[in-house]
């Protein structure tokens, strides 16, 4: 299994296999389409034009890419990045300028969405926000000239080329998603040496120029990996480029790896992909880590948000497992209404909640409405339903003298300018049965 260390052999000899199959598999033949490049580099399997390693391209999108994302490739060149990306699941838009390389792109596969045109431009027709992660690898300057067009970037000086690199990455990262993985292999390259108007055949700093565009562009600096390339066609001319001036032969490429947003919200997503576990506040969230992550990464953990989702309390009514949706324990009723606890009762009826404790603990008749129960058959919606529109009575009359209801006998007397006893006697003789008790 090939691990996602700092340091990508590709001569390790899982690479190499995994490479020919996906070349043999499905035919790939990236170079086709460049037949015409002038090439600078001598390093190359091919030692004409770069060929963009399959391994590569299947880690990448497994490591960094949800399952069946959108797939971003602003400098597209040949086939394999969007083959190896369809062929996986992904929807694959790449774009390069050239009509030639498009046209043999899509003689070796037509599931990509390839693309023709000048990609500063023509990336204005994907939407922002919509894409799961970029991947692309840009002209090394005009280490290789793909076509004469002059809005090519392999045929610009080096100010022209900068200014339009830049600001291709900053519309690409404006495409992509929240929350997202963004990744650019680029490596060095030199100014070529000359003697007249002399050059030293420095270098142009294309790596730390990529992760000031993708920063400057909102984008964090987050991975940087090795891709360790043969050796076989730089051990040729080592000796003659170090002992000529002290120049190292390179045999690696730059893997610069930028987030969109957070991390570990981005990893969720593609560890679990269009899998929600929970509900907070009509968000949705892949797992219990995810929602603490975004609500409040530095007072919650899961176990809490899990806490929260199984809780049957109110104040966690919007915080709801997906497909384990609880309702509220009701433990207490007045006259049917439905609470949860004494507080509920207190800010409903404007008493105190010990006023509401005893109450439901007394044996007077006037409360005789208020009942302890345990159910929890209904939904917090149709409990603060009935709880609006219910209104509640704290004292239930006990008596009904001559038509008329009443919470006490004293009540009652002062009512008919009696005493208290007076209606006692009226309540228990036959002669006044129009006098009774309600309970």
């Amino acid at each position: 299994m090939i691990k996602p260390f700092s340091i990508l052999d590709t001569r390790s000899k899982q690479w190499q296999e995994r490479k020919r199959w996906w070349i043999n598999t499905y035919n790939i033949q990236s170079e086709l389409g460049r037949e015409n490049t002038q090439s600078r580099a001598r390093f190359w399997e091919d030692n004409t034009v770069s060929i963009f390693d399959a391994t590569l391209c299947e880690k990448m999108y497994e490591w960094f890419c949800p399952e069946e994302g959108r797939v971003l490739d602003p400098f597209a060149g040949g086939s394999v990045r969007g083959i190896v990306a369809t062929e996986m699941g992904y929807i694959y838009n790449g774009i390069d300028l050239s009509d030639e390389q498009i046209e043999a792109n899509k003689k070796q596969s037509s599931k990509p969405n390839w693309i023709q045109g000048d990609s500063e431009w023509v990336i204005d027709s994907i939407q922002n926000k919509t894409q799961d992660f970029v991947f692309t690898c840009p002209p090394y300057y005009d280490l290789e000239k793909y076509t004469d067009n002059p809005a090519d970037l392999s045929n610009m000086d080096e100010d022209s080329f900068d200014k339009k690199y830049y600001s291709i990455l900053r519309k690409a990262a404006e495409k992509l998603k929240d929350n997202r993985f963004f990744a650019v292999v680029v490596s060095e390259v030199r100014e070529q040496s000359t003697t007249g108007n002399y050059k030293i055949g420095k270098y142009k700093g294309l790596v730390w120029k990529t992760i000031r565009a993708c920063e400057e562009a909102g984008l964090h600096f987050y991975n940087d990996m090795i891709l360790f390339n043969s050796q076989h066609q730089a051990s040729r001319v080592v000796d003659t480029y170090f002992e000529r001036n002290r120049k190292v032969a390179s045999v690696h490429q730059n893997i610069l790896v930028f987030v969109k947003g957070n991390p570990d919200i981005a990893t969720e997503s593609i560890v679990n992909g269009d899998t929600f576990k929970c509900v907070v506040d009509g968000k949705s969230y892949r797992s219990f880590r995810e929602a603490a992550i975004d609500i409040s990464p530095n007072e919650l953990v899961a176990s809490e948000v899990e806490r929260r989702c199984r809780s049957t309390k109110s104040k966690y009514k919007d915080w709801q497992i997906i497909g384990e949706e609880t309702n509220p324990t009701i433990k207490y009723e007045i006259d049917g209404v439905p609470f949860e606890n004494p507080k509920q009762v207190a800010d409903k009826l404007g008493i105190s909640e010990s006023e509401a404790r005893n109450y439901f603990e007394s044996n007077n008749p006037v409360y005789r409405h208020w009942k302890k129960v345990e159910r929890n058959d209904i939904s917090y919606d149709e409990m603060n339903e009935l709880q609006l529109r219910s209104k509640i009575k704290i004292h239930l009359p006990i008596i009904e003298c001559e038509g008329i209801q009443f919470c006490s006998l004293k009540e009652a007397g002062e009512h008919f300018g009696c005493s208290d006893e007076r209606i006692r006697q009226k309540l228990k003789d036959d002669k006044h049965p129009s006098y009774i008790y309600l309970f």
